[in-house]
């Protein structure tokens, strides 16, 4: 699947499925990386498949999330986008919803994230050391692998976990 227009929210099945397939690419591509020693990079394209799945979440509970008409036009203009600075709300009322661990999950996304950006430099990072971020990115993968299972994809996240299991044996 190349690069495309992403469906209308209005479309909301083939949104979610763009979505997902958007998640099990960035995953794929974030164990490429890491395989390949790029542990930042890698753990940018975790926190986008987050992104992508916390898009779908959104989309599949449209008429659920909003708790008001205010938030309900915020979901329906920009909130089914996922944006980083509302993953935090986001991911608090998916956790009302019954998403178990939506919460803990974006949080360490978000430290993953800021990883990416910033590395290890002291002040700026969440992480002590290089190993200590990989760790938690495997922690990552395999929760978004649960999710996309969860949603569908049991084949594709399948894949992704036996491919995880492959790069921690060969890096253990």
């Amino acid at each position: 699947m190349g690069e495309g227009a992403v469906p209308q929210i209005k479309d909301l099945q083939n949104y979610v499925n763009f979505r997902l397939e958007e998640a099990i690419v960035e995953l794929n591509l974030a164990l490429e990386l890491l395989e390949r020693g790029y542990s930042r990079n890698a753990s940018q394209k975790a926190f986008m498949a987050w992104k992508a799945i916390v898009s779908a979440l959104v989309a599949i509970n449209l008429d659920r999330i909003p708790r008001n008409e205010e938030e309900r036009g915020w979901y329906r203009k920009i909130g089914f986008l996922a944006p980083t600075t509302g993953l935090n709300r986001i991911a608090r009322r998916l956790e009302e919803l019954g998403y178990r661990e939506a919460v803990g999950i974006n949080s360490l996304a978000l430290k993953l994230h800021r990883y990416a950006y910033n590395g290890l430099y002291k002040d700026a990072s969440d992480y002590y050391d290089r190993r200590d971020a990989i760790e938690d990115l495997v922690v990552l993968v395999k929760k978004l692998a649960q999710l996309i299972a969860e949603l569908g994809r049991e084949k594709e996240a399948d894949e992704i976990m036996k491919r995880l299991g492959s790069i921690t044996t060969q890096h253990a």
